[in-house]
């Protein structure tokens, strides 16, 4: 498994706010009804074409806020129902996956790549995956994007 270790930039995003246990959580739904009815608000501010997928301490054990949205910029007060989250500046790995293989390349990043690569998750900035134009069609790869330390 190979990462790529790359500085990210801070940047805000506009989206929904979910509170799931990721590795049970119906992301089809997620992404379906709860995101795409307000797609075309989110878009409109948006600054790139890719979706995110951003995973957040919520402080409940087993549980993530899930924000899914786009970046953007010149938002002053989300509409209502929508949320703005700040994702801080921070060292990452950065991995390339399929959509199929999401689940399974989540699994080893943490089960084999992160314990022999000399780096540790950095919790103070969220875990994040980005599907660009294409990713659902299998043409464009999914990143993950997982902010690390040295170890």
């Amino acid at each position: 498994m190979q990462a790529t270790i790359q500085e990210r930039k801070g940047f805000t995003v506009l989206g929904i706010l979910v509170t799931i246990d990721p590795m049970a959580a119906d992301y089809n739904d997620i992404w379906r009804n709860q995101y795409e009815p307000r797609a075309d608000e989110i878009r409109a501010h948006a600054t790139d074409e890719a979706c995110f997928g951003i995973y957040f301490d919520c402080g409940k054990p087993g549980m993530v806020d899930f924000v899914a949205g786009a970046p953007v910029a010149g938002v002053g007060a989300p509409p209502e129902g929508l949320v703005l989250r700040e994702i801080g500046p921070c060292t990452e790995a950065v991995f390339e996956c399929s959509m199929a293989a999401i689940g399974q390349t989540w699994g080893a990043i943490f089960g084999q790549w992160m314990p022999a690569s000399g780096y540790r998750i950095d919790e103070s900035s969220p875990c994040l995956e980005r599907f660009a134009p294409g990713c659902h069609e299998g043409t464009v790869p999914v990143t993950i994007h997982v902010p690390v330390r040295k170890a």
